[in-house]
């Protein structure tokens, strides 16, 4: 089960589905977070923990989950909730926690600040500078934004509450605490210059749970299912054919 990020949708793991053996395609379920793609409900009251019960609602039997970015912190919690409902647990470009601190790296608190200013000005414009973020860094950065905004702006977009609700989770919940409840067989994907998920964290990280499974991607920014397809494929086919 495929949960995508802040701002995006189901789309956005084309190239990663294109890229898989058919018959592994085959059990993948990209999902629409409420709000978002083809999940366009009425007026909805989004929160954390609704999105964690509605992540819930969805994994009927035990799966392997992969998070990115906002999804990869609901992946998390579900994770750590009901771990009966949760074979493997992939987190991309992803921590327990976004906004840098004195002790924790991070997104500066300004950068989400001028999202939100930008939102409540714009929310259209800030969706395309937020789709260039994801492959800042790369050397196939035009590329990947091509790609991004392809398969991404297929789709209706979000509405500006359902962007609001997204950004104050990213500034707001900390699973720093509940690091050492993750489940064992956990595997976290960095990239090396991603500007939104220092790599750095993967210490922090590791000092809370030594023995979670992290891979570094040299070239890659916040989206290395996209700019590494190959690279991603082998790291999640390797992940899935774990005992």
């Amino acid at each position: 089960m495929l949960i995508h990020g802040w701002g995006m949708n189901r789309q956005i793991w084309q190239g990663v589905i294109e890229h898989l053996p058919s018959e592994v395609a085959a059990r993948v379920v990209a999902l629409d977070m409420p709000g978002y793609g083809d999940n366009q409900v009425g007026e909805i009251e989004m929160n954390f923990d609704g999105l964690v019960s509605w992540l819930e609602e969805q994994v009927t039997v035990p799966s392997i989950l992969i998070g990115w970015s906002l999804g990869g912190l609901v992946a998390q919690r579900l994770a750590i909730k009901s771990p009966e409902k949760v074979i493997q647990l992939g987190l991309v470009a992803t921590t327990p926690h976004f906004v840098q601190r004195a002790d924790w790296p991070g997104i500066k608190p300004q950068v989400l600040a001028m999202f939100a200013k930008q939102l409540s000005q714009d929310h259209a414009s800030l969706i395309d500078k937020f789709m260039a973020i994801q492959a800042m860094g790369s050397e196939t950065a035009k590329q990947d934004i091509r790609k991004i905004k392809h398969w991404v702006l297929s789709k209706p977009t979000p509405a500006s509450n359902v962007l609001a609700a997204g950004l104050n989770m990213l500034e707001t919940i900390d699973l720093r605490s509940d690091l050492k409840y993750l489940p064992e067989n956990t595997h976290v994907l960095l990239g090396k210059l991603d500007s939104l998920v220092p790599v750095k964290a993967a210490e922090q990280i590791l000092d809370s749970k030594p023995n979670l499974n992290v891979t570094v991607v040299d070239k890659a920014s916040h989206a290395p299912f996209i700019s590494h397809p190959q690279e991603f494929t082998k790291w999640l086919l390797n992940m899935g054919n774990e005992d």
